[in-house]
């Protein structure tokens, strides 16, 4: 691997945490750890056999990595020695944005974390940019120690993945949400829905979204959706309706093709 033999990690959230481990485990030299919540940034020293370090301003390791939140991307980075070697973890923040940078980069794992949940690493897609080819070279080949699943995208690119994965991620987990909120209200056993929920995400996986899709929009069952519509109230009535709708028409239109 050029070009990067130590990492410092600003953060001390879930992909700071499993990110660290993932390049402590790999034999990574994780050098240096800044966060503002100093007993997590003490805890993610302690797996990496790290330190932590106090100032933005004397990080000095090969790689500066990036793992915050969105809104506080562009405030750190304008911290940062400008002949740093930087990378951020954002699937939404455009490279566009740090133009006085000599090297600066994304290094977008595209999965979901959590802090206690280990991720196999080797199939998560990693999405990477970078301000000049050697820059992107090195983190290709940083990630493909991580990963087999690497991959160069444009901010433009990074964006649209991130969007879907949204839709993928942070909705449908909304919606099991609304599913688990109403069965408590009604004192009945959320846990009977979890081999449905196991279920449903392998069908879509083995054949496609489309072709999976089930239930009474889909079958344009209105005595149906009318009388399940009546049972609910609010928002959770409202985005029954919204994505009855949208089911309803999708099959409508693929129908008249």
């Amino acid at each position: 691997m050029k070009g990067i033999t130590s990492i410092a990690i600003i953060g001390t959230g879930n992909v700071a945490f499993q990110l660290g481990k993932a390049f402590y485990d790999k034999g990574i030299v994780v050098s240096e750890v800044y966060g503002r919540n100093k007993q997590l940034a003490n805890e993610l020293a302690n797996v990496c056999k790290s330190y932590v370090s106090s100032s933005l301003q004397t990080l000095k390791s090969d790689l500066i990595l990036i793992c915050i939140s969105d809104d506080s991307i562009e405030s750190i980075i304008s911290q940062l020695p400008k002949d740093s070697k930087i990378a951020y973890t954002s699937g939404a923040v455009s490279l566009e944005k740090f133009k006085d940078f000599k090297d600066i980069g994304v290094f977008y794992p595209l999965q979901t974390f959590s802090k206690d949940k280990e991720v196999n690493l080797f199939e998560v897609p990693f999405l990477i940019e970078a301000n000049n080819s050697f820059f992107s070279q090195d983190l290709f080949d940083l990630a493909w120690v991580l990963s087999r699943n690497v991959t160069f995208a444009s901010s433009d690119q990074r964006k649209k993945y991130h969007l879907a994965a949204v839709f993928v991620n942070n909705f449908s987990n909304h919606l099991i949400y609304q599913a688990k909120n109403y069965l408590d209200q009604q004192e009945l056993n959320w846990e009977l829905l979890q081999p449905l929920m196991k279920e449903t995400v392998d069908k879509i996986i083995l054949s496609n979204p489309f072709d999976a899709q089930t239930g009474p929009a889909k079958r344009n069952d209105l005595e149906t959706l009318k009388m399940q519509s009546k049972m609910l109230s609010g928002m959770p009535k409202e985005i029954y309706e919204l994505l009855s709708e949208s089911i309803i028409n999708t099959y409508n239109q693929h129908d008249k093709l």
